[in-house]
């Protein structure tokens, strides 16, 4: 079925992530006095995807697994496999392209360490992401989807037994950093952040076992369990295992309440939100890069100082969105249908959640 709560969840994620990053590329902005709020609680949207991510790639796996007998396994591996790539690489190598452009209208006055640019086109292990700063998280997902796919192709119908081995490993190696952090590639490769993954798919099992209690209290806590880890994440940001335990924990427990609302027909999200969570993935991808480019034409037009910074800020993020609803209708949508046509025999959904090749079933 199709999740419209998850769609909500994913669009709240996104406008979280966009609300963070208004304050960051107009100086002046810098210093208002929203902006400690925003700044320590919009990251919490890249944990609500990870989530998120592990519930979908939860159904998808064993939905590859139930294909096997009818499609084999390397056919299986394949449209998995070529599913995840169609979803993330087209769309970010544009706005690769896109933002490389940027950088030479208005360079920053100082970059992250430099990475050479074949990793970062095939986001492998490129954590800062000078060119698309967002596009760390979706190194996490290229790993997370590399080794479910790895799985699915060893193990076959014993996929998600490689997942839990992958996992318990995550685990040990957190346990471990606590006495003695990991140095790089080990820290990217062992990364606590990981586990969100595991968390969305926990959320995903106890769904499908016909999980169904839930109450308001438990949200409650969960939102308050929530607001309370921003203040312990703010005291140290780098620190993945808090960012689990603060905000990767509780959003499970969000995520899961919101499915079982409505699966238990209490609540569904106002569609305005569940098209936002359509168009997420664009808007999450874009937003940076036109705050970037909206800057630098500001700074030409000689209006940063002279007006409102609010006003711009405004006018950025109204930029922003329509970028990025722009991007989704015009680029990611029909990049989804052709290449997935081409590729893979049948249309990849333009959302995470929607309908592929007959109703009723996840979207890979």
């Amino acid at each position: 079925m199709t999740y419209r709560n998850i769609q909500g969840m994913r669009a709240i994620a996104a406008l979280m992530v966009v609300s963070c990053h208004m304050f960051w590329s107009l100086v002046p902005m810098r210093t208002h006095w929203a902006k400690p709020f925003f700044a320590a609680v919009g990251p919490a949207g890249v944990d609500i995807f990870f989530v998120i991510s592990g519930f979908i790639i939860y159904h998808v796996v064993r939905r590859s697994v139930a294909s096997l007998g009818q499609v084999g396994r390397g056919r299986a591996v394949f449209a998995f496999a070529m599913k995840r790539f169609i979803r993330i690489y087209p769309l970010y190598w544009i706005a690769f392209a896109a933002a490389g452009l940027v950088l030479l209208w208005s360079p920053p006055t100082a970059l992250p360490l430099k990475k050479p640019v074949v990793e970062l086109l095939m986001l492998v292990d490129t954590i800062p992401n000078y060119v698309v700063g967002v596009a760390w998280t979706l190194t996490y997902e290229v790993y997370f989807y590399g080794v479910a796919a790895l799985s699915l192709l060893l193990l076959g119908k014993r996929a998600l037994w490689g997942l839990a081995f992958w996992f318990s490993v995550l685990i040990g190696a957190a346990i471990a950093s606590a006495w003695r952090p990991w140095t790089a590639p080990l820290d990217y490769l062992f990364a606590p952040i990981l586990l969100e993954f595991l968390l969305g798919m926990a959320v995903g099992m106890l769904v499908e076992r016909g999980a169904r209690k839930f109450h308001g209290t438990m949200f409650l806590a969960a939102t308050v369990w929530m607001a309370a880890g921003t203040w312990l994440v703010a005291r140290d940001p780098a620190s993945y295992l808090l960012r689990v335990a603060c905000w990767g924990m509780p959003a499970a427990v969000i995520i899961y309440g919101v499915i079982t609302l409505e699966l238990r027909s209490r609540w569904i999200m106002p569609r305005a939100l569940q098209y936002l969570g359509d168009a997420s993935f664009s808007l999450y991808l874009w937003h940076v890069i036109v705050f970037d480019a909206m800057v630098g034409a500001f700074a030409r037009l000689g209006w940063i100082g002279v007006i409102n910074p609010v006003a711009l800020t405004a006018v950025m993020v109204a930029g922003a969105m329509g970028t990025g609803l722009l991007s989704y209708h015009y680029l990611e949508k029909p990049l989804l249908r052709r290449l997935g046509q081409w590729f893979v025999g049948q249309r990849v959904a333009s959302n995470a959640l929607g309908t592929e090749a007959h109703a009723g079933n996840l979207a890979a």
